[in-house]
């Protein structure tokens, strides 16, 4: 196929999961969708993933898990079949993400499979809300667990199925509405994709493209790893301590890599069983989670102008994630809980697997990234007054948290949580306090957050917000409290997370919980301080300009621009305008090694001197 098709058919084909992800956001009813906690996907009739240029991997990378699954479980599919999934035992992420998959046919064969996996405001759990950090199994998490069945067929609803929903979960309104959203995004990929294989002259014409397209995608893969270092290296980091391990949780991984084979291997056995709590990953997360972090070196590139490895099976090819069963970071077996495997663990070992690259092939890959599921981002319940005594359950996503520094960049501000990585949207206020009885007091960047370096992870936020007319519960959880996100090559670290609880008359009392669950009565407030990520290289070697825009922004104090940059500025702090860099003074610092944040940089080959201003 000449190369002119195979780049204008890839992209109609990522515009169609686009469409679908646009269907979602317009016609769901959650705030969960609202914000983007949804991902959409394409495989193809090998159950291989060929497109999802928006999705969040840690949703997407189980999409050939899921397929194959449905083809094993369901050796029949048919078109006009529906299939529901949620079994974290067998190729989903964690119970709270419903995922509906779509047989697409075409000639009287099976082409494609459309995939849309969402975030429940509501699961079923014993608990209003999602994640179950502290059950001791599945049974005690609560959640009902769909193992890949049978929602539609012949176009039609299987009733018994959307019944049991109905009786178990509270949301039932807001889940039947983000049902139908999803059924709908999934159909109408049916629909383009038949047009898709029309346009490419029927079933031959579109399995040659797809062989084509992921054996592209391999081969830009094979490239990029070809220039980094061969190398083979041991990374780490430590999960606070938790309910169930009061010692916390050591984690590794072994990275290899052979740029003359073109492969990445990361191998995640050597970690502990599964434990008595939600953290357990699934396969599909703890292979995700070790995949991404390879993908963030293979594409952070100063000269890049675009991202260089698709997100495709044809890239998973060359990167092999070693797990085994009845392991934390590997394949939990029934009944062990993963209803968090989303988030924290799954975390972790993004964040060592970034810094493991990083050390092995220096001016790639990032620091560690924000950790935990602070308030901002707790899942709350109460009922609403106004509605008469209508019970709610959503979760928040009222602010944000810092993205690790990578090698070409600062973190990005609205990154969240690593399972989103920037692509999630913050929940807008107004429309937040018109839909539920709560009020947002504050949404804040929170000033020297961020960890520092030569580039800067993000800051993280103030978000505070409560209940306005009734009793109100938040659920969270921490982590990187006591084991802060690390940074690498110099880079420091930022700032742990922290709750606290604002009385009425506006005292301020911090929790000193990790896992909360919050009872909140009227205009009392939760304070949620997220934390920021982590800096790469020596902060003495950051841009000065650089420093003064944050001064400016507010990101960073002019005392830490001073005391962790080794930046000194002239001027009134409290007016931004007549801030400027101190040439001689910030040249004397960086010259004394007496930064907090790092190391100090050689004066004789810096390349801000002639970009500084001088104070006037």
């Amino acid at each position: 196929m000449d190369t002119v098709t195979l780049g204008v058919m890839a992209s109609r084909l990522d515009g169609i999961v686009r469409e679908m992800t646009n269907t979602m956001v317009r016609t769901a009813r959650s705030t969960t969708m609202a914000s983007r906690d949804f991902s959409c996907s394409i495989t193809d009739h090998h159950h291989d993933m060929v497109s999802s240029p928006d999705g969040a991997l840690v949703h997407v990378y189980g999409s050939s898990l899921l397929a194959e699954a449905m083809g094993r479980i369901h050796p029949d599919f048919a078109p006009g079949d529906a299939y529901l999934s949620n079994d974290p035992y067998d190729g989903n992420s964690h119970a709270a993400d419903h995922t509906i998959l779509v047989p697409v046919f075409f000639e009287g064969k099976h082409v494609f499979t459309a995939l849309a996996k969402a975030h429940q405001a509501d699961c079923g759990n014993a608990l209003p809300t999602t994640y179950s950090p502290t059950a001791t199994n599945v049974y005690n998490e609560g959640a009902l667990i769909f193992p890949c069945v049978r929602v539609q067929t012949g176009y039609e609803d299987n009733r018994d199925i959307i019944r049991m929903c109905e009786r178990r979960i509270r949301a039932y309104e807001i889940w039947r509405g983000d049902y139908l959203a999803t059924i709908g995004a999934a159909r109408l990929a049916e629909r383009r994709l038949h047009e898709f294989c029309a346009a490419l002259g029927g079933l031959a014409g579109t399995r040659e493209f797809v062989a084509e397209w992921l054996d592209y995608s391999e081969r830009m893969t094979e490239q990029a790893i070809a220039e980094l270092p061969a190398a083979r290296v041991t990374t780490s980091t430590q999960l606070d301590p938790f309910p169930g391990l009061p010692d916390g949780l050591p984690l590794q991984a072994e990275i290899d890599i052979d740029p003359v084979a073109g492969r990445v291997v990361v191998d995640l056995r050597d970690n502990p069983h599964c434990v008595p709590n939600g953290l357990n990953l699934t396969e599909s997360t703890s292979k995700n989670a070790a995949t991404a972090g390879v993908l963030v070196a293979l594409n952070s590139r100063r000269d890049a102008k675009h991202v260089r490895v698709p997100n495709n099976s044809g890239a998973y090819r060359r990167i092999e994630v070693l797990v085994r069963e009845n392991c934390v970071v590997g394949i939990p077996r029934h009944p062990a809980s993963a209803s968090c495997a989303t988030t924290t663990v799954q975390d972790r070992v993004v964040g060592m697997t970034m810094v493991g690259m990083a050390r092995a092939a220096p001016g790639r890959g990032a620091a560690e990234p924000t950790y935990g599921s602070a308030p901002f981002q707790g899942v709350v319940s109460g009922v609403d007054p106004r509605r008469g005594g209508e019970p709610y359950v959503f979760q928040t996503f009222l602010g944000t948290a810092g993205g690790p520094a990578t090698a070409e960049s600062d973190g990005w501000l609205t990154y969240q949580i690593t399972g989103a990585s920037g692509i999630g949207y913050i929940d807008q206020t107004e429309i937040i306090e018109q839909k539920h009885p709560l009020v947002v007091w504050e949404k804040v960047v929170r000033p020297d957050s961020e960890g520092a370096g030569r580039t800067r992870g993000a800051p993280g936020g103030v978000a505070v917000f409560g209940p306005r007319l009734a009793e109100m519960t938040c659920h969270y959880f921490l982590d990187g409290v006591t084991n802060l996100p690390a940074g690498v090559h110099g880079g420091g670290s930022p700032l742990g997370p922290e709750a606290w609880h604002v009385a009425v008359d506006g005292t301020w009392s911090a929790y000193d919980h990790v896992v909360g669950e919050v009872d909140l009565g009227a205009r009392e407030a939760i304070a949620s301080l997220s934390a920021g990520g982590g800096g790469y290289g020596d902060p003495f070697e950051r841009d000065p300009a650089a420093v003064l825009a944050d001064v400016v922004d507010g990101y960073v104090s002019a005392t830490r621009a001073q005391d962790a940059y080794g930046v000194v500025l002239d001027g009134d702090p409290s007016r931004w305008e007549s801030l400027v860099v101190d040439v001689r003074r910030t040249a004397a610092r960086r010259g004394d090694g007496t930064a907090s944040g790092g190391g100090r940089a050689p004066l004789a080959a810096s390349r801000w001197w002639a970009r500084a201003v001088e104070p006037s």
